[in-house]
């Protein structure tokens, strides 16, 4: 589906959170490294797996690396002018992550960033599922032919390719190619502003 054949104006924006509202900021091969788990593997998919005292001490491992991202992060190119932007327009937005709510409230304090929605791992099975998407969207009230969702990575893609939304990519990881009908990449988060306007004229 292209830009111009949206059949219906942009209503709402849900956004991942580390490496597209905040700049790259955890390093997964260091978590991966600290817990002692293979390079590359599915963090909480993996951890999921591990026996009850093991699987503890991995979330507490992780947990400190999200938390020490969080009150460190930065907001990413173009958030803040997009995130102004939204607000002028009364437009609802929410935030749907692989983390914690306390490293989410973290961020939210240190940035002063109103969000309307906050879906977490703790609120619903994490993405790629499309499950935390559609539940911030019927929090939102906004349907997902009406909804962009924005992420930095290919779970992001898989997500919002799941769940039926029109999906945005931040170019934080160029491997990542262009797949998918309605997977599109943006350079930053404010080249969003003119796309969200022209579907809505």
């Amino acid at each position: 589906m292209t830009d111009a054949a949206r059949q219906q104006p942009v209503s709402g924006v849900v956004f991942d959170l580390d490496g597209t509202l905040t700049a790259p900021a955890i390093d997964f091969d260091a978590i991966r490294r600290d817990i002692g788990i293979e390079r590359g593997a599915p963090i909480l998919e993996t951890l999921a797996a591990l026996p009850t005292d093991e699987r503890r001490r991995a979330f507490r491992i992780l947990e400190k690396h999200e938390e020490k991202a969080a009150a460190e992060s930065r907001l990413s190119p173009g958030a803040e002018e997009l995130l102004a932007f939204l607000d002028r327009a009364r437009m609802p937005r929410g935030l749907v992550t692989r983390n914690t709510r306390r490293s989410v409230d973290a961020f939210v304090a240190r940035h002063r960033i109103n969000l309307d929605v906050v879906v977490t791992r703790e609120d619903a099975p994490p993405k790629p599922s499309p499950a935390p998407l559609l539940h911030a969207l019927e929090r939102l009230d906004v349907s997902p032919a009406e909804a962009i969702y924005v992420g930095d990575h290919e779970i992001d893609r898989l997500t919002g390719e799941a769940a039926g939304v029109t999906t945005y990519i931040v170019r934080t990881h160029p491997e990542i190619k262009d797949c998918g009908p309605d997977e599109r990449r943006i350079d930053r988060l404010s080249d969003l502003i003119g796309l969200i306007r022209t579907s809505r004229e």
